[in-house]
């Protein structure tokens, strides 16, 4: 369903008096020109009739003048907006991407083509940026907070540094040193991750590189929707994963599916699972914490239950190393709340 954005009621009510009062006017101005009684009696109420005549054409003008002005300040901007749109004529380099003959500016500078915010590429010469071919790109600008952003549109799937793309949506670059870097993708179906398949729909990061050039990527993986994951041999939603350059797990944190139980413990639909902290006390690599959410406890055989707002230490093979509270572990007692696709 298509949304219409309507008038308000009172833009009706004015075109419905304006136009009484614009007719009014002409039917009489008719029935004076073939009527000599109409002449005559206009004649006799002159003041009377000229402030109704008067009345009549300033109250049925607005509407037509109303008209008028959109009218014209559409034409106004049909012009400006002509002369920033543009077509290549033969191929040329542009944000750090060869565009082909063809292609359809639209400048924020008139006749600057570096000032460009949009290119269409012809349908025949899709442009090719890192490997894939786009259709359309978008240009952002740089500001304080990132740098300068392409945004491009694809017909298809495309694989993009190992991983797929889908093309119901935006693949994102960053331009560095003037070339164009894959920065962000949602994912289509044919992911795997630990031989597992990767929810289609999730969302790829490329984050600070882990050397100190900053050239080997670590990518952010953001999971959506009800297809759980497994992590750590745990059915998550809502995962948010750190994996290096050889997609090897640096971190993770998520909400579990469905009621799991790991060693004595038990734990509920929605509590909150993430990668323990090395610098927590008692912790050891690959340790987990679980944090039960707002209203909602975990069970422990022969003990006694913990409630939220507190987070249990606990080893892969179902140890409890502990029971800390959510301050002391780390973990923000505050509804879920992500910036971000």
């Amino acid at each position: 369903m298509i949304p219409v954005s309507l008038p308000g009621g009172n833009f009706y009510v004015l075109m419905a008096v304006s136009l009484a009062c614009l007719s009014t006017l002409l039917t009489w101005l008719a029935v004076l020109a073939t009527t000599r009684s109409a002449r005559h009696w206009l004649g006799g109420h002159r003041r009377t009739g000229t402030v109704l005549m008067a009345f009549l054409a300033v109250v049925g003008a607005i509407f037509p003048y109303q008209q008028f002005s959109l009218w014209f300040s559409a034409q106004r901007d049909a012009q400006a907006d002509a002369g920033r749109r543009t077509v290549l004529a033969q191929p040329t380099m542009l944000a750090g991407v060869e565009m082909p003959a063809g292609t359809e500016l639209r400048l924020a500078a008139p006749g600057d083509l570096g000032s460009f915010e949009r290119a269409v590429f012809p349908e025949a010469h899709p442009a090719p940026i890192q490997g894939i071919t786009a259709t359309r790109l978008f240009r952002y600008p740089a500001n304080g907070k990132q740098a300068e952003t392409l945004s491009v549109e694809i017909e298809r799937d495309q694989a993009l540094d190992g991983w797929l793309c889908a093309h119901g949506h935006r693949i994102e670059f960053v331009l560095r040193d003037g070339h164009p870097r894959f920065s962000s993708c949602h994912l289509a179906i044919g992911n795997t991750l630990d031989r597992q398949p990767v929810p289609a729909g999730a969302w790829l990061k490329v984050i600070a590189g882990a050397g100190a050039a900053g050239d080997t990527p670590r990518w952010l993986l953001r999971t959506e929707g009800s297809d759980a994951l497994d992590v750590a041999r745990l059915p998550l939603l809502k995962v948010d994963m750190q994996l290096d350059g050889q997609r090897r797990m640096l971190g993770f944190e998520g909400l579990l599916a469905r009621e799991t139980v790991l060693g004595d413990m038990t734990y509920p639909p929605g509590t909150r699972v993430l990668a323990a902290n090395a610098g927590l006390p008692g912790a050891q690599a690959g340790d987990l914490l679980f944090s039960p959410s707002r209203g909602r406890s975990a069970r422990r055989a022969g003990g006694d239950d913990v409630p939220a707002g507190n987070s249990v230490l606990q080893a892969p093979d179902g140890t409890v190393r502990g029971v800390l509270g959510n301050r002391e572990a780390g973990v923000l007692d505050v509804a879920a709340m992500r910036i971000g696709p």
